[in-house]
């Protein structure tokens, strides 16, 4: 099957998140993964969100778009930051996220003139 993509955007607040992270796990449940592999994306989500919405400017949307198939859900993270931002890639934070996927990585960017940061990363079962 070829891979396919769901993307949710909502605004950037940390009472929404919840709503992300349970697409996420919607999405390894109907890809039939392990039950630990799905607890780790949702907390994988959870942190990437975090450390986004600590950077955010102000008002902003947070954009998650999930990419699956073939056993990974490859999930694509970012909104808007202030000026002068970056994300870190070390520290608890980062550390969490390395442990509970495959792969992490943070970028920095500017669309429009404006901006970006992004956490993207991909989990599933071996």
């Amino acid at each position: 099957m070829a891979d396919r993509t769901v993307e949710l955007t909502v605004d950037a607040e940390p009472d929404l998140v919840p709503v992300i992270r349970n697409v996420a796990a919607d999405l390894a449940i109907r890809m039939d993964l392990q039950l630990d592999t799905i607890a780790d994306l949702r907390l994988a989500v959870d942190e990437a969100c975090g450390l986004l919405l600590a950077r955010a400017a102000t008002p902003t949307t947070l954009t998650s778009r999930f990419t699956f198939g073939g056993g990974t859900i490859t999930a694509w993270t970012e909104l808007a930051c202030r000026e002068g931002t970056s994300l870190p890639q070390q520290g608890f934070n980062w550390h969490v996220l390395t442990a509970l996927t495959r792969s992490v990585r943070g970028l920095r960017s500017e669309r429009a003139g404006v901006p970006t940061a992004v956490i993207e990363l991909t989990i599933g079962d071996p």
